[in-house]
């Protein structure tokens, strides 16, 4: 696959997509498929109109971001537009958009099967992983990640079947995320576009903390609202301060640099904490669960992280030709904090010849929805 990157500042749609497309090094029909992330500042449905009519061959996918991701490094407001080349003997693509995924996704079950198999993928087939996954992008205030993908895998039975993804945001103001596929746009909706092809490709997640010995246990929450009353039977302010070996009031500046784990196996994905209210119970981003050990997670070095990570994807992928980053909204911000922005993208820079990606919500990963996590989807040329 071959993949290229054009990025606008222009908040006019009109003259943004124009300016977009006049930046592609091809006609508009050689495309097959168009990902497009963009800022809350634009009118996004008029962009997934306009985008859908340009190109009339492509599969058109999109989210509102948190944030836009490429070579010329971290933004906002701006307008991304990642148009994917592909060969056609070698490669199928197609999406679907469900709505009301916070209702009974369950009814879009036929949907989704009939979309896999039209990328020529049969979801109730062994051995599909080997040449095929899926991109998720989920409306990503609903707290519905979890379901979506619950219901995707109820109709995967190969389980080395991977989606990479990530949930749509809406620049931290909290009120309405959107996808898009073809043109159509859902704020309670979720986009798969099921990719089969003989190009190889690896899904990577990259972690930038590491399991200290601290474990507590959730032992009063609310699975709806993902409120965390109390912690080893404790207040979780005092209890988490009391971990942690600091005061109560530092506890919300202490929240980037630790927060819970949830280990699955050999995996760690990480479950991030939103703040402390007033009477000190927890927000959690993640889905909480009564009962449920949870392990204070460590900083690590994220550029030495990142360089790490990009090695072992290039070993997998050692001509990449197309790369997408799903970032996590948190990690953005801990990034600027820390004043590491540009030396990762620096990194990234050095390894791949272009990229693109959104600082994202939440961030998928086969079944499991994480967060301050980087999924990326790497794809040889």
């Amino acid at each position: 696959m071959q993949q290229e990157v054009a990025q606008t500042s222009e908040l006019d749609a009109q003259r943004a997509v124009s300016e977009l497309c006049a930046r592609l090094k091809k006609p508009v029909s050689s495309y097959s498929v168009i990902i497009f992330f963009a800022s809350s500042a634009y009118d996004f449905a008029k962009v997934s109109e306009l985008l859908y009519e340009k190109f009339p061959n492509a599969e058109v996918i999109g989210a509102t971001t948190a944030g836009e991701l490429t070579h010329e490094g971290f933004k906002k407001n701006t307008l991304e537009l990642n148009a994917i080349s592909t060969n056609v003997g070698r490669t199928q693509c197609k999406g679907c958009l469900i709505e009301d995924i916070d209702g009974f996704p369950i009814i879009h079950k036929g949907i989704i099967s009939q979309t896999a198999q039209k990328a020529g993928i049969n979801l109730s087939a062994q051995g599909i992983s080997k040449n095929s996954f899926a991109i998720s992008l989920i409306c990503g205030i609903l707290h519905a990640e979890e379901n979506v993908l619950s219901l995707l895998y109820t109709l995967v039975k190969d389980p080395d079947f991977l989606v990479a993804g990530g949930s749509a945001g809406d620049d931290l103001k909290f009120k309405a995320t959107y996808v898009s596929y073809n043109g159509k746009v859902s704020s309670n909706g979720a986009v798969f576009l099921f990719v089969k092809t003989q190009d190889p490709f690896c899904i990577y997640k990259e972690n930038i903390f590491t399991e200290s010995e601290k474990t507590v246990l959730l032992t009063d929450v609310n699975p709806k609202t993902h409120m965390v009353n109390s912690i080893d039977n404790q207040n979780p302010r005092r209890r988490y301060a009391q971990i942690l070996g600091i005061s109560e009031s530092q506890v919300n500046d202490a929240l980037l640099e630790h927060p819970f784990g949830r280990v699955f196996g050999e995996n760690t994905f990480i479950a991030s904490l939103v703040n402390f209210n007033p009477d000190g119970k927890l927000l959690m981003y993640a889905r909480v669960l009564q009962g449920n050990t949870q392990t204070i997670m460590n900083p690590l070095d994220a550029v030495e992280i990142t360089e790490k990570s990009c090695r072992e994807m290039k070993e997998k992928i050692p001509r990449p030709g197309c790369v997408i980053f799903f970032n996590c909204i948190l990690r953005t911000i801990g990034f600027e904090k820390s004043r590491k922005q540009d030396a990762l993208v620096q990194v990234w820079k050095k390894h791949f010849p272009t990229f693109g990606g959104f600082s994202t919500y939440g961030e998928q990963i086969g079944h499991i929805n994480s967060n301050q996590t980087l999924v990326a989807l790497v794809i040889g040329e």
